[in-house]
């Protein structure tokens, strides 16, 4: 038996907003994977190889995030307004609200990271050699 929607629990919500968080975490990681990370890590004695395939995947990976992130903020916004007009809906709850906030704030991080973040952290490592 289908319960209605009403009654069904904020299971996508949730997994929506949490994938929205890891792909924003993985599109910042691949944009400071280009020329940040590895200057910072062989400043460090560090080496990490493989740090050239995520930054090739920057651009699909924060367009991805951004796909995940509507999607999110969509069902999100939706159940709101669905338990504005019926007193038996469940609520989104706030670790998904958390997570979508978190997940917009490091999209716009990867948004903004190559023309202004990028820049001046480098010279911050360059200075520091």
């Amino acid at each position: 038996m289908d319960l209605p929607e009403t009654h069904r629990s904020g299971r996508p919500e949730m997994a929506v907003s949490a994938t929205a968080a890891v792909g924003a975490a993985a599109s910042v990681f691949a944009w400071a994977a280009c020329c940040v990370l590895p200057l910072a890590l062989s400043l460090a004695g560090f080496s990490f190889a493989g740090v050239a395939l995520i930054a090739s995947m920057r651009g699909w990976l924060t367009v991805l995030a951004v796909v995940a992130l509507l999607a999110g903020w969509m069902l999100h916004w939706r159940r709101l307004r669905m338990c504005r007009r019926e007193d038996a809906c469940r609520r989104p709850s706030r670790l998904a609200a958390g997570l979508l906030v978190a997940a917009t704030v490091l999209v716009m991080l990867s948004l903004v990271w190559q023309p202004l973040i990028e820049p001046w952290i480098l010279l911050r490592l360059a200075a520091g050699q």
